[in-house]
């Protein structure tokens, strides 16, 4: 005999059925849920169950950074001698890589000299140009709304820092990502604008790196002019020729003379020069030692050429100068 569900009783018994298959729908689900997650969680140890072969490593996840770049554009400068670029400005963020040679930066009304390996940043609204003789080659993007916690939006670069930094053990990160970030501009293909955001982001973390925590690797020109003066000053008469000096202390003879002109006035053969000479002023002085041995002492093989550059510095000769100082 069918239900009568007529009436009152009727539809009380309907609400009361539906309601219990809700609950039992609701019950159902639960018991999935439970399932998937116990299963998951199995799965999980299982698969995090490292072995001889295989190993499971977990990113650090402590980053207070949140990037978030508009990539503008990307592009390169082949290598390119005579290179000569007028300073100018943008309301954005460029970051340089050089990949070959040599060159000259200017930001802010400073120089820096800067080689393969360097990254360069410059701030929104920086004056900045980039001149080379010998020849550079670079990668280069820019990217608006970039907003470091140390620094204003699009402004990496504190006023007291320099806008280069040394890669040093990111360079093939450094040249791989900005490779990739290039050809992914260049090629146009689908989903491109997410690769090159992703490129973009990778390559600022490398660049907070060498910003946050590893300040030796600034390119400051004033100390690492001072940390070649205190080589020759110590060194001058050891040191053979400016090449040496060169492959001593890991810089180009470019860059070098490019940090002496700026820092002391002068050429750093000049330098070494000048040092050499008030060291045998001092022994012509001090000292009844032949001439030649002296000329010997800073470097001069050739007695007659030690002469003739003192008498160009000094105007007069060594042995003349040794009698002015004996009557004094």
């Amino acid at each position: 005999m069918a239900e009568d569900l007529s009436g009152p009783r009727g539809a009380r018994a309907v609400r009361a059925r539906r309601a219990l298959q809700r609950k039992a729908g609701i019950f159902a689900q639960k018991v999935a849920f439970l399932c998937k997650c116990l299963y998951n969680k199995s799965m999980e140890r299982l698969h995090r169950t490292d072995s001889e072969h295989r190993k499971h490593l977990i990113p650090l996840r402590e980053s207070a950074q949140k990037l978030n770049p508009k990539i503008l554009y990307a592009g390169e400068l082949i290598k390119t001698e005579n290179w000569r670029e007028e300073p100018h400005s943008h309301p954005f963020c460029e970051i340089l890589y050089i990949t070959e040679g040599e060159a000259i930066v200017q930001s802010e009304g400073r120089e820096y000299a800067v080689r393969a390996g360097d990254v360069v940043l410059y701030n929104a609204g920086s004056v900045h140009c980039e001149h080379s003789d010998g020849g550079v080659a670079f990668l280069f993007f820019a990217a608006k709304n970039l907003k470091f916690s140390h620094a204003p939006q699009d402004m990496p670069v504190g006023n007291s820092q320099s806008p280069v930094l040394r890669s040093e053990a990111y360079a093939h990160d450094f040249a791989y990502l900005f490779g990739s970030l290039i050809r992914e501009t260049k090629e146009r293909r689908k989903y491109g604008d997410e690769a090159v955001r992703g490129i973009a982001c990778t390559i600022l973390c490398l660049v907070l790196r060498l910003l946050s925590g590893e300040e030796e690797k600034y390119l400051s020109p004033n100390e690492t002019y001072l940390r070649l003066r205190e080589y020759i000053d110590e060194n001058f008469l050891q040191i053979k020729k400016i090449d040496d000096l060169c492959a001593s202390l890991y810089v180009s003879r470019y860059y070098m003379t490019h940090l002496f002109k700026e820092y002391a006035g002068v050429s750093p053969l000049r330098y070494l020069q000048e040092k050499r000479i008030c060291y045998a002023k001092r022994r012509l002085a001090e000292s009844d030692d032949p001439v030649g041995e002296i000329a010997e002492e800073i470097g001069y093989t050739d007695p007659e050429s030690f002469i003739k550059m003192f008498r160009k510095t000094e105007g007069e000769t060594p042995a003349a100068y040794r009698r002015a100082k004996r009557t004094e």
